[in-house]
Formats: structure tokens, sequence, C-alpha cells
């Protein structure tokens, strides 16, 4: 006796569970291939902070493997362990967090400036499961940036800081003295013959003894004090953190000044080097006129300061150059 089966039913719900099943792995395939091809470094922690899953990019910024990565605090790996958990609770408590600035570092110690992007996430019963993390590298935007301010902030031939920059360490000093309670001192500095070195040699040479200027200044301060270019060919150097007693600054400043005028009216010897042509010298001689104002916060504006320097400068012009002179208020 044979028996005869209908297992058409049968048959067709296990074509479409292997159809379903297909298509799940399909969609995981697709979802994961979506995770891993992202050209920043994507994770997902559970609530409490603790890596769920990371791609490739985070593998690579982290110089660890996935299996190290999940089931770690997300925390470990930045330089400021407090900020990137502050950034999991903010997430939290905004649904959503962009451009929140975090520097990473790697299992080798190298550090990556990263834009992080992150954002809650769900199961489809709306229960929170986590967070859902982006990090992008913007270590070169970071320092492409810090290039344009240093561009702003400083003088394109002899690097020092430009009279923007001044005004903001000179404000600096200032409230520094004020909390401190010891003096500063500015100098105005100004070459007494540069002009005859560039109407004779051209702005080529002239350019190459304002940057030995700099240098022999820089060379004769602490890495405390403030040398600037003002402009054309003046200079200025503000001496911080002196004496609590205004004629031991006054005698401390006056010390630093001689050094600099000493060194100044040394001869320069600068080497020219021209497409095309022999390395020839210059030998230029060159003296400065300083003018200097010892101060404390209280004593007058910025301007004032730099206005009163200036003013002793010019005095120091006027008795023949190569002097220095301290401003006086009563003269």
């Amino acid at each position: 006796m044979l028996i005869g089966t209908d297992n058409t039913a049968r048959k067709q719900i296990e074509a479409d569970q292997k159809l379903l099943g297909q298509r799940l792995r399909d969609h995981q395939f697709y979802t994961r291939s979506l995770f891993e091809s992202n050209i920043d470094a994507l994770m997902t922690t559970d609530p409490s902070g603790i890596i769920t899953d990371v791609n490739k990019q985070m593998e690579s910024l982290t110089c660890c493997t996935r299996d190290e990565l999940i089931g770690a605090p997300f925390k470990n790996y930045f330089t400021d362990p407090e900020r990137a958990e502050d950034s999991i609770k903010l997430v939290l408590t905004k649904k959503k967090v962009t451009n929140y600035e975090l520097t990473l570092r790697d299992r080798d110690g190298k550090e990556t400036v990263v834009s992080y992007n992150a954002t809650t996430f769900y199961d489809r019963d709306r229960r929170l499961q986590g967070v859902f993390a982006a990090a992008r590298d913007i270590t070169e935007r970071k320092l492409a940036e810090k290039q344009i301010l240093d561009l702003a902030l400083h003088d394109s031939l002899t690097r020092l800081p430009n009279r923007r920059l001044l005004n903001e360490q000179l404000g600096q000093t200032m409230a520094f003295s004020q909390r401190s309670r010891r003096y500063s001192a500015l100098m105005f500095l100004d070459l007494d013959n540069f002009k005859a070195l560039n109407d004779t040699q051209g702005h080529y040479v002239g350019d190459l003894l304002l940057i030995e200027v700099a240098r022999r200044i820089t060379d004769c301060v602490r890495e405390v004090d403030v040398v600037a270019r003002f402009g054309g060919d003046e200079f200025v150097v503000i001496l911080s953190e002196l004496d609590l007693d205004k004629a031991k600054s006054t005698a401390q400043s006056s010390l630093v000044a001689e050094k600099l005028r000493s060194v100044l009216e040394k001869p320069y010897v600068l080497k020219i080097k021209q497409e095309g042509k022999a390395e020839s010298n210059v030998e230029h001689h060159c003296t400065t006129s300083i003018g200097i104002i010892v101060f404390i916060d209280h004593e007058g504006s910025q301007d004032d300061i730099l206005k009163w320097a200036d003013a002793a400068m010019y005095q120091a012009k006027e008795d023949g150059g190569n002097m220095i002179r301290f401003y006086d208020s009563k003269a």
C-alpha cells in the first residue's frame, strides 16, 4: 500500500525561510560593507560607553584589533578620558552631538585629532541600545588652521610676533603684573643707520640684516620674555617677572638693554646668495637706539606704555644714537 503525502506547503515554507535567510545575510553583508567602507572611524557603544563594534578605520587609528576594542571602555583611547566620557553622556542627554573635538591616542602613543559626531540608536521597540559614533581625522585641518593663525600673528620675515600678537602678550604681561605685583619693562629698539644699507644694497640685503638683528635680540633675553617686530627696522622687547622693587627692576632692565646695545653694534657680515651668481659678503655697521619704560599694571594702558617707550627711544636718537634712555614722566 502506498500512502501519498502532499509536501508542497512544507517545501514552500522551507523555500520561503531559505529566501528570508538569504535576504537577511545579504542585508547584514550590505550593512557591514557600508560600515567598513566609511572614511570615518565608526564605532558603537552600549549606554555605559563600552565598545560593542568598530570598523577597520577605528582599528587603524587605534592600532588595535576589533576583538581588542570590543568590550573595552570607549574613553580609554583618548588623551582626555573624562572629556571622552562626557561626550557619551552628552549624546545620551541630547540624542545627538556634532563636531566634538577629541584627541585619540593609539597604542604606540601617536595622537590624532578627531571630530566626533554621534547619535543614540534603538531597537525596533524603541528601546535604547547605545551610541553610534563617527570620528573623522582632522589633524591636517587643525595643522592648516594653526599655520594660518601663525601667519596672522607672526612677522613673515623674522618669524617674530607681529604687532597684533605683541598687544596680546603685553596685555598678558600686565595681567600677570597685577597678580604678582612685580614690575615689567618694555624696550623700543630702532636701528640707527638701516636706511643707508637699503639704499645702497637693496631690500634683499636689508632683509638679511633684519633677520640677523632678530636672532641677536632673541639670544640676549630669557624664554619668558617677548621679542617682536613692530614694523620696518623697529623691534620691541618685553621683560616680564622682574623685581617687586622698581629701582631693582630698572637696574635689571638696564643690564639687558646694555647687552642688547653692545651685541647689536657689532659688525654684520651678510652672505648674499643669488641664482647664477657667486656667493658674496656685505659687511655693515649698524647701531641701535633703545627706549625703555619700567611699568606695573596700573600705570597706563597698553598704548601708553608703547608710546612712552617710543618717546624714550626718540630721545636716544636725538642724543646721538646708539644709546639707552628711560622714559621719564616728569621730563
